[in-house]
């Protein structure tokens, strides 16, 4: 379940204004960033998507015309780290 939820942020990574969440049933939505569903009670865990967030972050690099964009060979990485940080509960 987490798996499956991490690989769907890092495929949206960047969206700016959107956000990843995931539901205790497994369910994953993106949805617009502060949005709020009935079914909010639901989520164990959200990630916003934006640029804005992820811009710093160690898997980010520049592409040739300076642009930033994902390092692919860093999301096992990724995976990794926001695994944990989930199991924890930050």
């Amino acid at each position: 379940m987490i798996n499956s939820y991490l690989n769907e942020v890092w495929e949206n990574l960047f969206w700016q204004g959107m956000e990843a969440v995931l539901y205790g049933n497994g369910d994953i939505w993106v949805r617009q960033q502060g949005t709020q569903a009935w079914d909010e009670g639901d989520i164990i865990y959200k990630l916003p998507l934006s640029l804005d967030y992820w811009g710093d972050s160690y898997f980010v690099s520049t592409d040739e015309d300076g642009d930033l964009v994902k390092d692919e060979t860093m999301k096992p990485d990724f995976i990794e780290d926001m695994t944990r940080q989930i199991k924890e509960g930050y």
